[in-house]
């Protein structure tokens, strides 16, 4: 390439870094007018700059340098600082560049990796163990195994003896031709049967395998999904006679909690459909019952919402031609995409079959700012002259309680996305709301007087309190971060999901909520898995090793007869997407350490082990490898 950024930490300290950038031209040309845009997930301090200035949104910077050429073969250096946490890892740098010039030309940029000051260094090792029998994951709750095996073949049948067994029997099969490339021809050879009993609780199922074949009994859909899914794991693959071999086994199992969820976030990083329903797939093998789906956000609107097609026109869309100016990465092209709403159906009707609820996100009132740009003309106040920055570095991301068009604009986004998830519940996020907000706005103070209120605090409560009697007025029930209390305006019906500490969501349970877990300290799978500079992933909230994640013990300090405990529905791992930008980076980052908290989901305490969990993971591993999971390898170099 014709051009190069490089950028080094020059001196950094606990609140703060100060760096050198440096831009060279390789090529013949000189350049007497040009500017410099890159993505750089901190703020830079625009007084820090030692020539020329620097404008940030978001992510997204450009530099200019007044009556600065940039010569051929020749650089251009400028140093900045920043106020937040020094670097430690090399994903922390410059992520994408390219250079606008006087030839109205755009020229991609190289970046060179990060020079760290002081990276991490420390790696995390996995105790080398030995290979358990069997690699169940999550581990039953009751297993007995006896000698001999049972044989399936292509000529095995499946069978069902009630019309509601049948969605999981079609479901085992395809997993067997998906996983063993083995058709079951249905043919009658005795095989395995999809028995109704009625006496078992809701997701708890039973496994017999005898010399008669395989038995799965449950009560309902998740129950069989979840029987078939141990049954998946404990196949043995003859590729030579094309068979499959299972351990003679009596299992009987159920879950710890009733909510075990994953929330991966579309709105930073886009995935086509193909992507989210294989991720949900996975999901079943790991008896997870709910998908969070986290579709709106500052960085792009994902759901289609037909009284308002500017969404996901303007809103879906980012670039540096685009309203929404670029993010992250994919900085100089047209980026993103949305969910058609026969899309929404097609992935709610997909994780049903498969024993999943799929709970959508509408993020407010902050984090709105694909929304605020896709129509302002009913989301912009324009009497607010309130300055704010957000923890992502955005002026304008917030909606306003003191305006009609956001209460209008909630109406027809909540009617729609409510009619289009049969779950019943809706989250709407309402997180990082930031210090500031509105607070010169004279509607919002009309709205404070004709109240009495006295913080912003409260009109966020106010804002979530509507949504919340919308919600309800739709048969929903509302969910939010530990933020949606804030005010003390919503009703104890609503569910909080406490992501700053698990101390936060004990303090939400005494108060009354009901709550699930999601502590950014444990179940993060952003997060860098290890302790050293080349491990991808961010550390604002903790470094997660797969250990870590296993060890994570809901609740462990509170005494098990404690009140407290019966306000804890389950918990939930997080994928947010900021650099996770293809499927293989997301594999890394979330195989092997979701099995660990599907496990801690799943398993009580005193089932749990883990050097029994590595000796389980270390034959898993091969399962893995068959549907071509790029996980994180625990015992490679």
């Amino acid at each position: 390439m014709d051009f190069r950024v490089d950028i080094a930490v020059l001196d950094s300290h606990k609140k703060g870094s100060r760096f050198g950038l440096t831009l060279h031209n390789l090529s013949e040309k000189s350049y007497p007018h040009w500017r410099l845009s890159f993505t750089f997930d901190r703020y830079i301090d625009p007084a820090s700059i030692s020539v020329g200035h620097i404008t940030q949104t978001g992510s997204f910077c450009t530099l200019e340098l007044t009556d600065s050429v940039l010569y051929s073969n020749h650089h251009v250096y400028i140093e900045f600082s920043i106020l937040t946490a020094p670097f430690r890892f090399l994903s922390d740098g410059i992520k994408e560049a390219y250079l606008d010039t006087d030839s109205l030309s755009r020229e991609t940029v190289s970046v060179s990796p990060i020079v760290l000051k002081h990276g991490y260094d420390k790696h995390t090792t996995v105790p080398n163990v030995i290979a358990h029998k069997h690699q169940l994951i999550p581990h039953p709750e009751q297993i007995t195994f006896t000698d001999g095996h049972f044989e399936l073949s292509r000529y095995s049948q499946i069978s069902w003896d009630h019309p509601d067994n049948k969605g999981a029997a079609g479901w085992l099969q395809e997993e067997v031709e998906r996983l063993f490339a083995m058709t079951p021809k249905s043919i009658g050879q005795q095989g395995v049967h999809f028995k109704r009993s009625p006496v078992l609780s809701s997701e708890e199922y039973k496994l017999n395998i005898s010399h008669g074949g395989v038995i799965i009994e449950a009560t309902d859909t998740a129950g069989f999904i979840y029987g078939a899914s141990t049954l998946l794991q404990l196949c043995a693959f003859d590729e030579a006679r094309q068979t499959l071999s299972v351990p003679f086994v009596s299992i009987q199992d159920k879950p710890r909690f009733s909510y075990r969820g994953v929330m991966l976030d579309s709105a930073r990083h886009f995935q086509p459909i193909n992507e989210i329903k294989r991720f949900i797939n996975l999901l079943a093998h790991y008896k997870l019952n709910t998908f969070h789906w986290h579709l709106t956000d500052d960085e792009g609107w994902r759901i289609e919402i037909k009284a308002l097609p500017a969404l996901t026109e303007i809103g879906a869309w980012r670039g540096p031609d685009e309203v929404i100016k670029p993010q992250f990465h994919h900085i100089s092209e047209k980026y993103g995409g949305y969910y058609s709403q026969s899309d929404i159906k097609e992935v709610v009707e997909f994780a049903s079959a498969r024993g999943i609820q799929v709970i959508p996100e509408i993020d407010i009132p902050g984090h709105c700012r694909a929304a605020i740009k896709a129509l302002p003309h009913l989301l912009v106040d324009h009497e607010d002259k309130s300055t704010y920055r957000s923890v992502q570095h955005y002026t304008d991301n917030t909606l306003s309680p003191g305006i009609a068009g956001t209460y209008q604009f909630l109406d027809t986004v909540l009617e729609e996305v409510a009619a289009l998830f049969p779950a019943p519940y809706l989250h709407i996020g309402a997180d990082e709301v930031p210090l500031g907000s509105w607070v010169n706005s004279p509607s919002c103070k009309k709205l404070m007087q004709t109240h009495g209120y006295s913080s912003a605090k409260e009109l966020q409560g106010h804002l979530l309190r509507y949504a919340e009697d919308k919600l309800r007025s739709l048969g929903k029930r509302m969910l939010g971060w530990e933020e949606a209390h804030f005010g003390n305006k919503v009703s104890k019906d609503t569910i909080i999901y406490s992501w700053l500490s698990e101390e936060a969501a004990i303090n939400c349970a005494k108060m009354g909520y009901d709550v699930v877990l999601q502590p950014g300290q444990t179940t993060y799978l952003d997060m860098a898995q290890d302790y050293t500079c080349e491990e991808p992933g961010v550390d604002w909230a903790s470094v997660i090793s797969l250990e870590q994640a296993y060890q994570y013990e809901p609740l462990s300090d509170i005494a098990h007869n404690d009140p407290v405990k019966k306000r804890i529905l389950g918990i939930q791992a997080a994928l947010w997407t900021e650099i996770i930008t293809h499927q293989d980076r997301l594999d890394y980052m979330v195989f092997p350490r979701l099995l660990a908290l599907a496990e801690t989901a799943w398993c009580h305490e005193q089932r749990k082990d883990y050097p029994y969990f590595l000796a389980r993971l270390k034959p898993h591993l091969t399962l893995l490898d068959r549907q071509n999971i790029r996980y994180r390898h625990p015992w490679s170099e």
